[in-house]
């Protein structure tokens, strides 16, 4: 659940990501916005979620319906914890999208670090195969967005991942089938693309808060929370 710090760090490279992929998305109205950026207002947000399978993996016939109860959950938790101020709706592709490459291209040489490799090459795939009118792949439903959308890609993963990036995240899809948990660490995600920065230690584990950016992203989604200091900084 490492983020890319530069991502983070750059509030300019978020604007130019927020203009490239939807066009008018930095709005006038509205209390809520970008972490420690009162400027950069975010009405509502658009939650794009692909369950990508290398070809030498085999999918879950059952994947629809489990991320589906997660993004439900999602969905609950965004509108309780920030009062309704941003709306957030999740969009998810219908059928496992199979890579064109084995597990072994998509994870490179290093997976320690959230496996932010594997994002970057299905970012750039999926983006030609899905977002693209004549890619094979393409579904107009999923992929149209409404003026004032903020898109964050998400791809659950089936394989290793953990990571964030700009206005993208990857995880591994075991998160919703070994724990009770993986709601939690994709909104987790979510808010890296929202600049909110972890509050645990990277080297060690050790939690600095028990919010969802802390401790509480390994609960289960309903019995975690945003603290108090992190609203104020995206609400002010």
């Amino acid at each position: 659940m490492r983020k890319i710090v530069i991502a983070f760090s750059c509030i300019a490279l978020f604007a130019v990501a927020v203009f490239y992929f939807s066009g008018v998305l930095i709005s006038k109205s509205g209390a809520f916005h970008y972490y420690q950026v009162p400027e950069v207002k975010i009405s509502s947000i658009k939650l794009e979620v692909v369950y990508f399978v290398p070809r030498d993996q085999t999918p879950d016939p059952y994947f629809y319906g489990t991320l589906r109860s997660a993004l439900v959950a999602i969905q609950s938790f965004h509108s309780r914890e920030f009062n309704g101020l941003s709306a957030l709706r999740y969009a998810l592709y219908p059928k496992a999208v199979i890579g064109d490459e084995p597990s072994s291209f998509y994870d490179g040489v290093d997976t320690s670090r959230g496996n932010p490799g594997a994002m970057t090459r299905i970012f750039k795939e999926t983006a030609t195969r899905i977002y693209v009118k004549n890619g094979e792949l393409y579904d107009e439903q999923f992929v149209r967005r409404k003026k004032d959308e903020l898109p964050v890609r998400a791809f659950i993963y089936q394989g290793v991942g953990g990571s964030s990036g700009v206005l993208s995240a990857i995880m591994s899809y075991d998160y919703f089938t070994r724990t009770d948990y993986g709601a939690t660490v994709l909104y987790h995600e979510v808010l890296h693309n929202l600049g909110v920065p972890d509050a645990y230690d990277y080297d060690t584990g050790a939690p600095q808060s028990d919010d969802i950016m802390g401790s509480g992203r390994m609960k289960p989604i309903a019995g975690s929370y945003i603290r108090d200091e992190i609203k104020k900084r995206m609400m002010e």
